[in-house]
């Protein structure tokens, strides 16, 4: 827990230090800290400022936008990961998906950071159902007619503010193939922004799609996890909502106005110890342990999706050596169970009321989060982002901890490569040791954890995990339970999954739990697990047999590849990661998962 002493004792070194000073003129250790490969990558820092300064950049972006519409398009296919697309998908959750009110030509965007087919088919029917078509009875089935009807008024936009992210390659790649299956031209439905020189940059080439750089100004020293407020990833969904509710100029520019304005970052450089953020930074700071932090954030009603937006802002960054914030959303752990320790934990609740301030560790007050006014709350939302930024760079500075780049993450991304030319990336799985089998569940664990001596009865899956999960990692304490679920499983698969592990996690052990949806958490929290706080377990799900596409050609090659290549890359990491194998689908397992989790509860409570 944070002690006042220890939070002085940050805040002091961050005033003497002028670290804030350092960040906006980029030298010093704070210049060392952002950047990767010698570059600066801390043009996020001032963007905002920069944009207000420019008389046309924002105006520009709302042309684009009205542009967009009046083309006839009402439907965006969002395709990125990590930061290409998180924010947006918060965006979506709190209501700026689309433009409502007077005017009928509003547009959704639907995010698309998945790839298994079953997240495309959402789309696909998501949109057929706003048209009211029938879709084909049998997947794969083409129709010229059907396709141009379904496609005609369809964008999607592929966006990576990374080198070598490959997931929107085959979403651009899958939904080119559907628009000249439907006679339509590509270059008229398809948009691309991108770094130049990233893989994503040589296929938009090739294609020959339109291209739009991702800050304003077209500089590249902008970190996907920091692309909101200040690029494209933010401005323009930003703008497509603005312009839909209002035909008023200007908006777009009043709301980042009122975010700079709002966020202070004058305040934080000429008295930081007045400003909610650097107070935060000095907070989780002092409640570290050797560098590393497990923050429990509890939201406002209805900003609960903002978390998952934290998640990859810190964990992305920070998630380096040993050290970081480990981000959860709020939880009731039990303090007398054994695997409960407080080293290292705060408890952040994000409050609207200044009557609420009292009661929690740290309390961050934003009242302007309750605005119904869609302006303000969107302002609201930008000057959130700025905030937490500062707090991770400031961190980052205590720690010593680089925030710019993610390293570890390139390990996976070339085993996923190699396995996807494969013909079954899941092939290890047949021959894998040690791996404990009950009927359609195989569970492949790390080395040394099955012995061949053990006999049947304990070498059952839940046994073995269970077992990890009261041992140590790295003889440290537990410090909390991933479990992540590659491909689209169902809500109720999901929801059960979470129950079962929140009842092991946070009652049994004491500890917080993550549910991860993956690919997407290996764009926004990978990095951390691989490299961050090492006290974890994980159990990676994955199942043979997925959804087949409704509409084109795309595999789960790619998904299996990465639900592999990241086990293996924890493993080699030395950490305490399973695959559980599903020899069927997700609903297939529902039952075998269910009883699963049940002995491993069983087996924690006999011991």
């Amino acid at each position: 827990m944070a002690s006042e002493d220890a939070m002085q004792r940050a805040l002091r070194r961050l005033v003497e230090e002028d670290a804030v000073g350092q960040l906006r003129r980029r030298d010093g250790l704070m210049a060392a800290l952002g950047s990767e490969n010698g570059a600066l990558k801390l043009d996020w820092v001032e963007a905002v400022a920069r944009l207000l300064a420019d008389p046309d950049a924002l105006e520009g972006v709302e042309a684009e936008a009205r542009a967009i519409r009046a083309r006839g398009i009402r439907h965006i296919i969002w395709a990125g990961m990590g930061g290409s697309v998180l924010t947006v998908r918060v965006l979506c959750d709190l209501g700026f998906g689309g433009g409502i009110g007077k005017y009928s030509d509003s547009v959704t965007i639907h995010p698309l950071d998945s790839t298994d087919p079953a997240a495309l088919n959402a789309i696909i029917r998501a949109i057929a159902t706003a048209k009211r078509l029938t879709l084909p009875s049998a997947p794969g089935a083409i129709d010229t007619a059907f396709l141009r009807a379904l496609l005609d008024d369809v964008m999607m936009v592929g966006v990576a503010m990374g080198m070598t992210s490959e997931e929107p390659i085959t979403h651009l790649t899958w939904y080119t193939d559907l628009l000249e299956q439907a006679g339509l031209r590509p270059a008229d439905h398809l948009l691309v922004m991108t770094l130049p020189g990233s893989y994503l940059d040589a296929f938009a080439r090739e294609h020959q799609a339109p291209t739009r750089p991702l800050q304003l100004d077209g500089g590249t020293g902008t970190g996907g996890r920091m692309s909101a407020p200040g690029t494209r990833v933010f401005l323009l969904p930003a703008a497509l909502y603005l312009t839909g509710i209002s035909a008023e100029p200007g908006q777009l520019r009043a709301v980042l106005r009122a975010a700079w304005d709002a966020y202070n970052l004058d305040l934080a450089t000429s008295h930081p110890a007045e400003h909610p953020f650097v107070r935060l930074a000095t907070a989780l700071s002092a409640a570290s342990s050797d560098g590393a932090c497990r923050v429990l954030v509890s939201m406002p009603e209805g900003w609960g999706s903002f978390v998952a937006w934290l998640e990859q802002l810190m964990e992305e960054s920070l998630g380096k050596g040993d050290k970081g914030i480990v981000v959860f959303d709020e939880q009731a752990l039990n303090t007398s169970a054994s695997g409960y320790h407080e080293d290292g934990l705060l408890r952040v609740r994000v409050v609207t009321e200044a009557s609420a301030l009292d009661g929690a560790p740290f309390v961050l007050l934003q009242p302007a989060l309750v605005s119904t006014e869609p302006r303000d709350r969107l302002a609201a939302l930008a000057a959130g982002f700025l905030g937490w930024q500062l707090s991770m760079a400031l961190y980052g500075y205590l720690h010593r901890v680089p925030f710019a780049g993610q390293p570890a993450v390139e390990n996976y991304k070339a085993r996923a490569r190699a396995l996807r030319e494969q013909p079954d990336p899941l092939a290890v799985a047949t021959n894998w040791q040690p791996a404990a089998h009950d009927g359609m569940l195989t569970l492949l664990a790390p080395a040394g954890i099955v012995a061949p001596e053990q006999d049947a009865a304990i070498s059952q899956p839940a046994y073995v995990f269970a077992r990890a999960l009261v041992g140590q990692s790295r003889g440290l304490p537990l410090g909390y339970l991933d479990v992540t679920v590659n491909g689209a499983a169902g809500a109720d698969v999901v929801g059960m999954l979470g129950q079962h592990a929140r009842a092991i996690g946070n009652t049994l052990l004491g500890v917080p739990v993550k549910i991860r949806q993956a690919p997407a958490a290996y764009h926004s929290t990978e990095q951390s697990e691989m490299d961050g706080p090492p006290n974890l377990v994980s159990l990676r799900l994955v199942a043979r047999e997925t959804e087949a596409c409704l509409l084109g050609q795309y595999t789960n090659g790619f998904l299996h590849a990465q639900a592999v290549s990241t086990w293996q890359a924890m493993m080699e990491a030395g950490h305490s990661c399973f695959l559980l194998v599903l020899n069927g689908s997700f609903a297939d397992a529902r039952v075998p998962l269910a009883a699963f989790w049940s002995r491993v509860e069983a087996h924690l409570r006999n011991r």
